[in-house]
C-alpha cells in the first residue's frame, strides 16, 4: 500500500471533508493546515476523555483514536511536503512529535526504532529514529533557526548512550548557525559535555568553548584541576591573571586567582614545569618595575616567596629552595612577610634535619638490605624527604651541616628582622644603632667592630636628616667615632669628626646636630687628654663666618644680627658656647676667657646663666667693677619684662650690696629704682624686700616705709594681704599702733573681700587692744558685709565672742540683724534641700529669717541662755553710744548665784523674743538691770 492509496480523510473527524475541500482550492495555505491539525487534536482530546470516563464502545473508540493519531501525522507529512519551508508547520510538527514521544516513554510503551522512514504512512510509529529523521528533514530548510536546533540538541543529548550522535549534532549546529547565535548552543553543549561519561570529550569541548568565551577559562581550569590536568589548568589560570580585562564570572578575586595558581604550581611542580615558568611569574609579580606588579602583591610578598620555595622543594632542588628563602628574607619590606618566610624557612631546615637523621638511622639498621627494600621503607615519607634521603645516602651524612645551618638561621633572626625594618624605613636612626649593637654582640667574622662600623657608615649615608625618625642623625656619627675610639683607632675617630664637622660631608637639617658633633669631638679630646685639640675643636665650632657683619643693634647689645651663612648658624649655638667658655675658664688664660665671654655677649648668644657665670668669673678674679659692667651688659641683652632679667638683677643687687654695703647707698638706691621701674608686679616683691631692708639698715625709716608702701600697692592682688601686713608691722614697730590705722583702711580698700575681712579682724583686734571698742565694732561691721555666714563662720564667731565680752543686748541684736541681712544677701532665691526643709518658693521673707535663726540656734532657750548669760544690760539710751552700766562682781559670785543666773536667763529669753517681735513690727523695750 502506498501513501497515495491511504485514506487521506478521517471518517471520525466530522470536519475533515470541509478542510479537504478547502485544501483542494488552496493547498499552500499554512493557517489552513494548522487549523486542520487543530481540529484533529480536538477530536483526539474528546475521544481520549471518552475512553477514560466510559468503557462503552471502548474497542471502537480505541480504534478511532489510533486512526486519528495516524491521520494527524499523515496531515503533517502532507503539509511539509507541500510547504517544506514553513517554520510554523515544522515547529508544531516537531513539538507534537516530542510531546508524543515523552508521553509514550513515560507510559513505558515499546518503541520501534528503524533507520529509515517507512514509506507507508499508515505504519508510522513515533520513535527515536523517526524523530531524528524529522529533525534532519526540517533542518535542511531550517538550518538558520536556533530554536529548531535547540529542540533537536536537547532531544539528542537527552539520550546519554548517543554520545557520538549528540556531539556531531552540536558540531553541525555550530557550523550552521552564525557566530552571534552560538551563545544559545554553547550552554547546551557544555552541559552535555560535563554530564557525559568521557572526560576527554568534556575537555576538548571546553577547550573549544574558551576560544568563543574567554571568561570561561576559570571554569575550565577548575574542571581540569578536578581531573588532575595540572599543566593545562595552571596555564589557563596564568593567562587569567595576566589579563587586565579578565573578570571572573564566579566572582573570584585577583588575589584568589593568584593563590590558586601558586597552590597548583607549588604542589605539582613536575606537571606544571613545561606549561608555566613559575619562577619567572613570581619574580615578575614581586618586581616593582614589572608590568605585572601591583600594590596588592606587596601585601602577600611573603606568601609568594614561600610558594616559590615550596615549588623548588617539591621539585627536589633543595639548594635552590634555600636560596629562594634567603632572597625573600632580603627583599621583603614588612615584618609580617618576614615572619611568614622565616617560619617557613625554619620548618624547611627542621624537616631537612629530621630527614637526614632518619636517613642515618635507616642506613645503620639496613646496611645489608637491597635497593628495593630501601624504596619500600621510604614509601611512607613525603616525596621531597624521600629524594633527600636518597641523595643523602649517596653523598653521605651531613647532619652536622644541617644542624649548623638551622642554628645559624636562628642566630641571624634579630639581624634579619632589623634589616627588614631598615628597608621599610632607612631613616630610622634607632634601628641603625640596634644593628651596630647586634654586630658588636656577635662573635667571629660575622660580627665585631668592623661589621658594626660598616653598619654605622651605611646608616650615616642612608639617613636623610630631613626624614630622620627615632633619634638624631648626629648620634650615628658620634657612635661611629666612639666605636673607633674604644677600639683604639683614635685617628679614625678624629677622621670621622673631621669629615662631619670640618669637611661638612653631611647636611644636617638642624644646626644643633652639628653642634652635638663638635661637643662630642671636644669631649673625646678631653678624654684623651689632648687639651690643645679640644680647645681647637671648640674654637673652630664657635668661629664666626668670614662674611659675618654685625648690625647696629648688635653693637648696642641687642640680640639680633644680619649676614652670615646661616641666620641661626653654628657660631650662635648656646651649648657649644657653654662648652667653649668652660674650656677657656679651665684651660685658657684670664684674658682669653674674658675675650670669649665678651665675644659671646657681643654676638647676642649669651643666656642669663652665661652672664651670671661671666660676672662670677670676674668677681673671683677680684675685678669687681668689671663684674658690675658684665651685669650691665647682661641687662642690656635681657631687660624687663623678660624673665631672664630677674636672676641678673637679683645677682647684681646682691653682689653690689655685699661689696659696698652702706658706703654707696645712693648708687644702690639708683640700682633698685632702675630695677623696679620696669619690673613686672609679680616679680616686684623680691626686689622691694631687699630695698626696704637696705633703707632700714642704712637709710631712714620714712624711706623704708615708703618702699613697703610701694610694695603693697604694686604686688598682685593675691599678695596684697601679706604686703599690707608687713607694712603694718613695720609701721607699728617704727611709729606705734596708732599710725597703722590709715594703712589698715588702705589695705581693706585694696584687698579682695576675703583678705579685707581678715584685715578687718586684725584692725578690730588692734582697736580692742587700744580700748576703742566702738572703733573695733565699726571695723567688724564693715568686714561683716564681706563674709558669708555659711562659708566663713570664724569671722562671725569672733564677732559673737566680742559682743559677749564687750557688748550689750542692743549691740548683740544689731549683730544678729546684720548677720541675717548679710546671709539673705548672699543666699540664692531658691534654697536647696540640704539648706532647709521648706520650699523657699512658698516662704515669705519673715519665715526665711526665722528659719535662719533656728539654724543658728538662737530660738532655742538653752542656747539663748548660754549665749546671753554674760551680757551687760543697757539703759534706755544704751547701744553703741549709750551709757553702759557695769556688772557687779557679786552678780554671779554671791550666795544666790544660781538663782540669779536662772532669773537672768529667763529675762534674756524674753528680751530675745521681744526683739524678734520688733523685727516683725514691734517697738523698742529695754531690759531693766534692777530686775536682774
Amino acid at each position: 500500500m502506498t501513501l497515495s492509496s491511504l485514506p487521506l480523510v478521517s471518517t471520525v473527524n466530522p470536519l475533515a471533508l470541509g478542510f479537504e475541500s478547502k485544501l483542494i482550492a488552496g493547498p499552500y495555505a499554512v493557517e489552513l493546515w494548522l487549523e486542520y491539525v487543530a481540529s484533529t487534536d480536538e477530536v483526539i482530546q474528546k475521544l481520549t476523555e471518552a475512553t477514560q470516563t466510559s468503557k462503552k464502545n471502548l474497542p471502537q473508540n480505541l480504534k478511532n483514536l489510533s486512526e486519528l493519531k495516524t491521520n494527524k501525522y499523515v496531515l503533517y507529512e502532507r503539509a511539509v511536503r507541500l510547504l517544506p519551508g514553513s517554520y510554523k508547520i515544522w515547529y508544531q510538527y516537531l513539538t507534537d512529535l516530542l510531546n508524543e514521544y515523552k508521553s509514550i516513554e513515560a507510559q513505558g510503551g515499546g518503541l520501534f526504532y528503524s533507520r529509515s522512514v517507512p514509506s507507508d504512512p499508515s505504519t508510522i510509529t513515533v520513535s527515536y529514529n523517526y524523530i531524528i529523521s524529522a529533525f534532519e528533514r526540517a533542518l535542511i530548510r531550517m538550518s538558520k533557526m536556533p530554536r529548531i536546533w535547540e529542540m533537536y540538541l536537547k532531544f539528542v543529548s537527552g539520550h546519554k548512550t548517543k554520545i557520538t550522535d549528540s556531539r556531531r549534532a552540536f558540531d553541525k549546529a555550530l557550523q550552521s548557525l552564525p557566530a552571534t547565535q552560538h551563545s544559545k548552543i554553547w550552554p547546551l553543549y557544555i552541559n552535555f559535555a560535563l554530564n557525559c561519561s568521557v572526560p576527554e570529550t568534556a575537555i576538548r569541548v571546553q577547550r573549544r568553548h574558551i576560544t568563543f568565551s574567554p571568561a570561561s577559562k576559570e571554569e575550565f581550569a577548575n574542571y581540569l584541576a578536578s581531573h588532575n590536568r595540572w599543566s593545562e589548568a595552571a596555564s589557563l589560570i596564568s593567562s587569567c591573571v595576566d589579563s587586565d580585562d579578565f573578570v571572573s564570572p564566579l566572582g573570584t578575586t585577583q588575589h584568589e586567582l593568584w593563590m590558586k595558581l601558586c597552590d597548583i604550581c607549588s604542589k605539582h611542580p613536575t606537571e606544571t614545569k613545561k606549561s608555566v615558568d613559575f619562577d619567572a611569574v613570581i619574580r615578575a609579580a614581586l618586581d616593582k618595575s614589572s608590568k605585572r606588579y601591583t600594590d596588592k602583591f606587596s601585601e602577600i610578598a611573603g606568601v609568594l616567596w614561600c610558594k616559590l620555595a615550596e615549588y623548588y622543594t617539591r621539585s627536589g632542588d633543595f639548594d635552590q629552595a634555600r636560596n629562594v628563602y634567603e632572597e625573600g628574607i632580603v627583599h621583603v619590606e614588612r615584618v609580617k612577610d618576614f615572619s611568614v618566610i622565616f617560619d617557613s624557612y625554619s620548618r624547611f631546615e627542621e624537616n631537612t634535619l629530621t630527614a637526614k637523621i632518619a636517613m642515618q638511622e635507616e642506613g645503620e639498621e639496613d646496611d645489608t638490605d637491597d635497593d628495593d627494600d630501601d624504596a619500600e621503607k621510604n614509601d611512607n615519607l613525603p616525596e621531597a624527604l624521600k629524594e633527600l634521603l636518597e641523595g643523602g645516602g649517596k653523598e653521605g651524612n651531613d647532619i652536622e651541616l644541617s644542624l649548623a645551618r638551622a642554628e645559624y638561621l636562628v642566630q641571624r633572626r634579630p639581624l634579619l628582622l632589623n634589616a627588614v625594618l631598615l628597608r621599610q624605613n632607612p631613616h630610622n636612626v634607632g634601628e641603625w644603632h640596634n644593628r651596630a649593637d647586634m654586630y658588636m654582640k656577635m662573635e667571629g667574622d660575622a660580627g665585631g667592630v668592623q661589621m658594626a662600623s660598616q653598619a654605622l657608615e651605611e646608616g650615616c649615608k642612608a639617613v636623610d636628616s630631613a626624614k630622620a625618625v627615632n633619634g638624631f642623625p648626629s648620634s650615628l656619627w658620634i657612635a661611629l667615632a666612639k666605636l673607633y675610639e674604644e677600639s683604639g683607632a683614635l685617628e679614625d675617630a678624629r677622621g670621622v669628626f673631621a669629615r662631619v664637622c670640618t669637611d661638612r660631608c653631611y647636611s644636617f637639617k638642624h644646626i644643633e646636630d652639628l653642634a652635638e658633633c663638635y661637643c662630642a669631638w671636644v669631649e673625646m679630646e678631653l678624654r684623651q687628654e689632648d687639651f690643645d685639640g679640644a680647645m681647637n675643636a671648640a674654637r673652630e665650632g664657635v668661629a664666626t663666618p668670614a662674611d659675618y657683619s654685625m648690625s647696629g643693634q648688635q653693637r648696642a647689645g641687642g640680640n639680633k644680627m644680619k649676614g652670615g651663612r646661616h641666620q641661626s648658624g653654628l657660631y650662635r649655638n648656646v651649648k657649644l658656647w657653654n662648652l667653649y667658655l668652660d674650656l677657656e675658664e679651665s684651660l685658657g688664660s684670664f684674658d682669653t676667657a674674658k675675650a670669649a665671654y665678651l665675644k659671646c655677649m657681643e654676638l647676642g648668644v649669651a643666656t642669663s646663666q652665661i652672664v651670671l657665670n661671666f660676672a662670677d668669673f670676674l668677681t673671683e678674679a677680684k675685678y669687681f667693677e668689671e663684674a658690675f659692667a658684665a651685669y650691665e651688659k647682661g641687662l642690656a641683652l635681657f631687660y624687663f619684662p623678660q624673665p631672664q632679667a630677674k636672676p641678673i638683677w637679683a645677682a647684681y643687687l646682691e653682689k653690689f650690696h655685699a661689696r659696698y654695703g652702706g658706703t654707696k647707698v645712693e648708687r644702690s638706691r639708683d640700682l633698685y629704682e632702675r630695677c623696679l621701674e620696669k619690673c613686672p608686679p609679680e616679680m616686684a616683691a623680691e626686689f622691694f624686700m631687699p630695698y626696704a631692708k637696705l633703707e632700714e639698715e642704712f637709710g631712714l625709716a620714712k624711706r623704708a616705709l615708703a618702699v613697703y608702701e610701694r610694695n603693697a600697692v604694686t604686688v598682685p592682688e593675691e599678695e596684697k594681704l601679706q604686703a599690707y601686713m608687713l607694712y603694718i608691722a613695720k609701721t607699728q614697730s617704727f611709729y606705734g599702733a596708732t599710725k597703722a590705722r590709715p594703712i589698715y583702711e588702705a589695705g581693706i580698700a585694696a584687698c579682695n573681700d576675703a583678705d579685707a575681712a581678715k584685715l578687718c579682724l586684725q584692725y578690730s583686734d588692734l582697736e580692742k587692744s587700744l580700748g576703742e571698742m566702738d572703733r573695733a565694732r565699726a571695723s567688724l561691721k564693715y568686714g561683716a558685709q564681706l563674709c558669708d555666714p555659711s562659708r566663713d563662720p570664724v569671722y562671725w564667731t569672733k564677732w559673737h565672742d566680742f559682743e559677749v565680752s564687750y557688748g550689750n543686748e542692743e549691740t548683740f541684736r544689731d549683730m544678729l540683724r546684720i548677720k541675717r541681712s548679710v546671709q539673705a544677701a548672699f543666699s540664692t532665691v531658691n534654697y536647696n534641700a540640704d539648706q532647709g526643709t521648706l520650699d523657699s518658693s512658698n516662704m515669705t521673707e519673715a519665715e526665711a529669717m526665722a528659719m535662719i535663726g533656728r539654724e543658728e540656734g538662737f530660738d532655742d532657750e538653752a542656747n539663748a541662755a548660754n549665749r546671753m548669760s554674760g551680757f551687760v544690760a543697757s539703759s534706755a539710751g544704751g547701744g553703741a553710744g549709750g551709757n553702759d552700766k557695769k556688772r557687779k562682781a557679786d552678780m554671779v559670785t554671791g550666795g544666790n548665784a544660781i538663782e540669779n543666773l536662772e532669773r537672768q536667763a529667763q529675762k534674756i529669753k524674753e528680751t530675745i523674743d521681744a526683739g524678734q517681735e520688733e523685727e516683725g513690727g514691734g517697738g523698742d523695750e529695754d531690759i531693766d538691770l534692777d530686775d536682774l
